[in-house]
């Protein structure tokens, strides 16, 4: 498929796990990626990826928290690849706590930083350049943004947070031709999912309520983002769709 030929994407979080394979796949789908990662060693590398495959691929360092670097790195895309037309909130964090821990604060102020800030920053900082371009917003939710578990308010939250930050951007962009959505990945095969995966009590919880009876591959999140993120999805807006084996079916 190369629906997205030529087509300007970027991706935040790009350096591993979801946001290494939904670049990939968009790349390999003919886009031109614009890929950033707090560690610019990794995100390098996934552009390196992309290019070993005749693709084409920038990559830089930039904190998705601070609304300076998220803005140069919008003016980084424009200068050297052009407006952007694909968004990807992918950056996240998630801190296992509880609420009666001496640290919850702590817990909270990161994870409400990166996960809700720092979408909010990549989207106010790209909006300008969307808008010029009929761009499409994907960003990252969860299965948590409707449902929830313990040991992780502050991810519950946060994650709950985005699905409605979509849902109002949907609404507000839409007039100025951006079309926004969201994923909903269920317990995917990364680093972040690593501890959940090691603990069988836990994992056993899940794929009691996943139908499809197994934790999902972050490439199985690619061909979703390319329908959000395409023409395929044209009368869509304010989505999110799952992604979690039928979880939340169940």
């Amino acid at each position: 498929m190369r629906d997205l030929n030529g087509a300007i994407a970027v991706v935040t979080g790009a350096g591993q796990g979801n946001g290494r394979a939904i670049a990939i796949g968009l790349a390999r789908a003919g886009a031109r990626l614009a890929l950033c990662d707090l560690n610019a060693e990794l995100a390098e590398e996934t552009a390196a990826m992309i290019r070993t495959e005749n693709g084409v691929a920038i990559s830089r360092r930039a904190d998705v928290r601070d609304r300076e670097q998220c803005r140069d790195f919008a003016a980084t895309v424009a200068a050297e690849l052009g407006d952007a037309e694909i968004l990807v909130n992918n950056a996240g964090i998630i801190r296992r706590h509880g609420i009666a821990d001496a640290d919850f604060d702590q817990h909270w102020d990161a994870t409400f930083r990166v996960n809700v800030d720092g979408t909010k920053n990549m989207t106010l900082a790209f909006v300008p350049q969307l808008e010029r371009t009929a761009g499409r917003i994907v960003n990252l939710a969860s299965i948590m943004s409707q449902t929830a578990g313990a040991g992780i308010p502050a991810y519950v939250a946060s994650k709950g947070a985005i699905g409605q930050f979509t849902k109002a951007l949907a609404h507000e962009l839409a007039p100025r031709g951006i079309r926004v959505n969201a994923l909903a990945p269920g317990v995917i095969d990364t680093p972040m999912t690593e501890t959940t995966r090691a603990n069988d009590a836990a994992i056993s919880r899940f794929m009691m309520h996943t139908p499809l009876g197994r934790t999902g591959k972050p490439e199985e999140l690619v061909g979703p983002v390319l329908f959000l993120a395409s023409e395929m999805s044209s009368y869509v807006t304010g989505v999110i769709l799952p992604v979690d084996g039928g979880y939340l079916a169940a």
